[in-house]
């Protein structure tokens, strides 16, 4: 499969799966596992992060956006990534005013990312 095929085109595939493979030394069997378990704990911390906002729970904001921004980082998701930082900020702020609108385009992101991860046919990526 071609992955420029992925997304049409002038859109970045939300995953770099070249720099995944060098994140693990180029081991697919520990990709794929890490793969599965981004697949399975993400919804529920996007469900955790929905809560915490809608809670103003700035703590909850915070550590919940720092785990999604871990979650994404070596898979060089970098939107997902700086939406995750962004939103972190503003846990550690306390200033969840934007929290709300930002947490939509989060959401959308990471779920971008999972259907990539879901559909994309990354095994034969050098």
């Amino acid at each position: 499969m071609n992955l420029s095929q992925e997304e049409p085109a002038g859109i970045e595939a939300p995953v770099d799966f070249s720099a995944a493979l060098r994140w693990v030394d180029d081991d697919r069997e520990l990709l794929t596992e890490l793969i599965e378990i981004f697949l399975e704990d993400c919804p529920k911390r996007l469900q955790e992060l929905d809560q915490a906002v809608k809670e103003c729970n700035a703590s909850g904001v915070r550590q919940t956006a720092h785990s999604l921004k871990g979650m994404v980082a070596g898979f060089d998701a970098s939107s997902a990534h700086g939406l995750a930082a962004e939103m972190e900020g503003l846990g550690k702020a306390g200033d969840l005013s934007k929290a709300m609108d930002l947490l939509s385009t989060l959401q959308l992101e990471f779920s971008r990312v999972m259907n990539y991860l879901k559909v994309t046919d990354w095994r034969g990526v050098n």
